[in-house]
């Protein structure tokens, strides 16, 4: 079998018929123009060695490519996708969440609520996900093969052809020092969602028990809300705080010496602001301690001591975590 005829065929068989001839001859001679006047066969293999592959060789004689996206955007795509899911993502539940929330009304079971809203949480994140890759993919095709340069080389961010000036720009963060976009939407999500829990605790935390086919059902609330929502102009400056911090890191994208001293500030301000709100005797519904007492068959004092070790343990763990994960934050910094 002759080699030069098999590449050759390999080649210009993925080309419209109408330039296979000439493309054919262009490449019969630029192969035998590598080769000496007698040429043997170990002498085409090593010729045939430095030509590209034929499929790839083939995509560079075609006016369009034979790919669904190409180098010159493949990584503009990618970094689009990349920037776009978890945004879509974060936005998905916190719709879902909410509206769960929202409609909740101590009626209905907690478990088949919890279930529903996983659920809608899956369907529509699989829905928006798949319209934003086709629709994506659609754009990125389109300008693959419109163009929006005379050549072929890949386009950077910024939508022009790479050069050596944009090593300028480029930046070498240590693994250990990056702000991953899925810890900033994470964090947005978790804001959100306390935030729809504290303006429905009403019917959300409280005291629930378990009923014959319908599952938990909400007994009464464990707080007092009208006292809890006069807090309402500290949580909405927290919540704007955490999400400005948020969008701040997203921003920066590693931790620096500046991030970890306003993510440290604002987590030590919501600590201390969460145990002086807390701390507050009235802020509990006075109905709860009573029927809990009945239920437990306990006596109140006991039951005050043993829901005082309970706090006492929680707000511990959370200074805890909190002071742990600003120094592991601070240590990232320093990388």
């Amino acid at each position: 079998m002759n080699l030069i005829d098999a590449y050759v065929y390999e080649v210009t068989r993925r080309l419209p018929k109408k330039s296979r001839d000439d493309i054919a001859m262009e490449l019969r001679f630029s192969i035998e123009d590598m080769l000496p006047e007698n040429y043997t066969e170990k002498e085409v293999k090593e010729a045939l060695a430095k030509m590209d592959d034929p499929a790839v060789l083939a995509a560079s004689y075609r006016d369009k490519p034979m790919y669904l996206i190409g180098p010159k955007v493949y990584d503009a795509y990618i970094e689009t996708l990349k920037m776009i899911f978890p945004w879509a993502i974060l936005i998905c539940i916190i719709v879902s969440v909410v509206a769960s929330i929202g409609l909740f009304n101590g009626e209905d079971a907690v478990l088949t609520v919890i279930i529903n809203t996983f659920t809608d949480i899956i369907v529509n994140v699989i829905y928006v996900i798949s319209q934003i890759f086709i629709w994506v993919t659609i754009v990125f095709v389109i300008v693959e093969r419109v163009g929006l340069s005379k050549n072929d080389l890949p386009l950077t961010k910024k939508g022009t052809p790479w050069t050596p000036e944009d090593l300028k720009n480029v930046q070498i963060i240590p693994a250990k020092k990056i702000i991953s976009t899925g810890e900033i939407v994470f964090s947005i999500m978790w804001t959100v969602i306390w935030a729809v829990i504290y303006w429905n605790a009403d019917h959300l935390v409280g005291i629930y028990r378990s009923t014959e086919g319908t599952g938990l059902q909400l007994v009464m609330p464990i707080f007092d809300h009208p006292m809890l929502l006069s807090y309402w102009p500290l949580v909405v400056a927290f919540i704007v705080l955490e999400i400005g911090l948020a969008l701040y890191k997203w921003n920066v994208g590693q931790w620096t010496k500046n991030v970890a001293i306003v993510n440290g500030i604002i987590h030590t301000m919501s600590i201390i602001t969460f145990i002086i709100i807390t701390s507050n005797a009235n802020l509990y519904n006075e109905a709860t301690i009573p029927y809990m007492a009945k239920v437990l068959e306990m006596n109140i004092p006991s039951l005050l001591s043993v829901i005082e070790i309970i706090w006492i343990i929680i707000v511990v763990s959370v200074v805890i975590s909190t002071i742990m994960e600003l120094v592991d934050s601070y240590k990232k910094a320093k990388i």
